[in-house]
């Protein structure tokens, strides 16, 4: 009698168990909702200035485990619009010691999978890079917005 009790506890339990896990599977969450809704896109240098603010770009250099050099930008995009921003891409050109651009490079520093940007609020960004170009005169890249969405 004791031993079918266990049993049947068990059983219960796993059936439980499972069926929680098959709601959390197939239950449509928030964040899928909010990454399914259309972006707009904008990616006109005069139009993003209304939108975003880009601050206080530096870069610094630490070491990875293999001793090798990393560059961190850093800096901060302030929303300036009344609207939500949901994804943004900056454009770093790198350049060397007469000025030129020997290496460009573009990164999303806000995902449209990330909560977005609210009115006036800033968000602090980090970019790591290795191994740039030798000619590189080792200044913070000229840095832009190339892309943003809401």
């Amino acid at each position: 009698m004791g031993e079918r009790r266990s049993i049947i506890i068990i059983s219960a339990s796993i059936a439980v168990v499972v069926a929680m896990l098959l709601v959390w599977a197939l239950a449509p969450s928030a964040r899928n909702n909010a990454s399914s809704i259309p972006l707009t896109e904008i990616s006109d240098t005069a139009t993003i200035q209304t939108y975003l603010q880009l601050s206080h770009l530096s870069i610094a250099t630490s070491e990875n485990f293999a001793r090798h050099r990393i560059y961190v930008i850093s800096g901060y995009l302030k929303n300036v619009s009344d609207k939500p921003v949901r994804m943004a891409e900056l454009k770093m050109a790198f350049t060397d010691f007469d000025g030129k651009s020997i290496f460009d490079y573009s990164q999303k520093v806000l995902d449209r999978h990330q909560k977005p940007l609210l009115p006036s609020a800033e968000l602090r960004f980090e970019v790591r890079q290795e191994n740039l170009p030798r000619g590189w005169n080792y200044r913070v890249p000229i840095t832009e917005i190339s892309k943003i969405g809401y």
